[in-house]
């Protein structure tokens, strides 16, 4: 708790990677996490973090080729010149890629592209970029793939891929519209009136350059597809094609290496070790039995207090130790049938959609800040909870009447 408050509050503006690091460091030290355990963490979170360092150096590539000003101008001649209308249109593109790809995908893909638009378009930047962050955690209901969360309760529980989906689309589909509405009510002020509209269409300086940021990216996108669907981990696919596409631009002297690694977050990978290794030494110290317990006076099945009584629950666990940690604590604290089926989709809701309430609820969001602020936008912890405390709750509460009506639709 007190690397989190930490992490949080950032003292002294010393940054989230220190304090989780110095956190990490004391459970090793302390001997509250043994160093297999720990080398058991980075297997674990190999994939995350590969996917991470080849997805931002792709980025990078196509940053600089100006691949994101040409998706940005796309987007804002989808608009037509209307706020409203292009706010709805970001919605519904990062929906798309969070259902088609993952959240980070999202994270790392669209909040650039979205950055670039609105600076562009001299919009307010601030309800564009919730749109982009909400998106990726909401819209990650909809398919196994779309999170790690999602795919660690589908494997765990032998959900088929086309059960996992009709289950979960009503509940995905009410969160996002709910998701939605509450965003232009809480942004209205700045979501209302037209921008400048100009049809023309982007030219980059270096045609050839474009191409080979373009190319990369859209064969990358497929990748996730394919590797999906053969079991292979997306995070491989993601740094091949970033080690390509960079070799390249690089041999033509369009970028280097120091380039990419300085667009690269590594600060965020330490936290995300240092994140978990704390979570490992309070599981160390009984926090699996306690949701175990919990779980249990819940009455685990699929009325819809029942769900909301696992959805709050897990919600509240991944903002206090981050999604993907809370949903391994919830598998293994909840061995033994304890796991109603209906609850193992609460608590997706939960983890997929809870950690909207805080900056350090899911890697996605900690991507998305770290994004941001190396453009020069400062979103607090107590901004984003400003959002959060009034978005999440409505949120929930409609995805876990969603996954209420799909249950007694479809049975469990």
């Amino acid at each position: 708790m007190v690397t989190l408050a930490f992490v949080l509050t950032r003292p002294k503006n010393v940054g989230e990677a220190w304090w989780a690091a110095l956190g990490g460091a004391a459970v090793l030290v302390l001997g509250l996490v043994s160093l297999r355990q720990a080398g058991g963490i980075l297997l674990k979170t190999q994939d995350a973090l590969v996917f991470l360092v080849g997805m931002m150096a792709l980025s990078a590539v196509a940053e600089k080729a100006g691949f994101f000003e040409w998706a940005a101008a796309m987007a804002s001649r989808a608009g037509g010149g209307s706020v409203s209308r292009l706010y709805a249109f970001v919605f519904l593109v990062g929906t798309i890629v969070t259902a088609a790809l993952s959240l980070d995908s999202t994270a790392i893909v669209l909040t650039p592209v979205v950055y670039v638009m609105v600076a562009r378009l001299r919009l307010r930047p601030l309800p564009f970029m919730f749109a982009c962050t909400y998106t990726a955690n909401t819209a990650s209901l909809f398919l196994p793939v779309s999170n790690l969360t999602n795919l660690l309760v589908y494997n765990a529980f032998g959900f088929g891929f086309v059960r996992f989906t009709i289950i979960m689309f009503l509940p995905a589909i009410l969160a996002i519209v709910v998701n939605a509405l509450a965003f232009f009510w809480i942004f209205r002020r700045d979501l209302t009136g037209h921008y400048e509209h100009k049809p023309a269409m982007f030219i980059p300086e270096n045609p050839t350059f474009f191409r080979l940021a373009a190319t990369g990216v859209g064969v990358v996108l497929l990748g996730f597809f394919v590797a999906s669907a053969l079991g292979v981990q997306i995070g491989v696919v993601a740094l091949i094609g970033g080690i390509v596409v960079v070799a390249a631009a690089r041999a033509r002297r369009w970028i280097s290496l120091r380039e990419v690694a300085g667009s690269v977050s590594w600060g965020l990978i330490v936290l995300v070790v240092g994140l978990f290794l704390v979570v490992q030494g309070v599981e160390n110290a009984g926090l699996a039995g306690m949701v175990h317990r919990a779980f249990e006076a819940a009455a685990p099945g699929n009325d819809l207090s029942q769900i909301l009584s696992v959805a709050a629950g897990t919600a509240l666990g991944a903002n206090l130790i981050n999604n993907v940690p809370m949903t391994v604590v919830a598998l293994d604290g909840l061995s033994g049938g304890v796991l109603h089926p209906a609850s193992a989709y609460a608590t997706l809701l939960g983890t997929n959609i809870g950690p909207n309430l805080t900056v350090v609820g899911s890697l996605a969001t900690l991507i998305w800040l770290s994004i941001i602020r190396g453009r020069g936008m400062e979103v607090t912890a107590k901004d984003y909870l400003k959002v959060g405390v009034i978005a999440t709750p409505v949120i929930l509460l409609a995805a876990a009447l969603g996954l209420w009506i799909s249950l007694r639709i479809f049975g469990v």
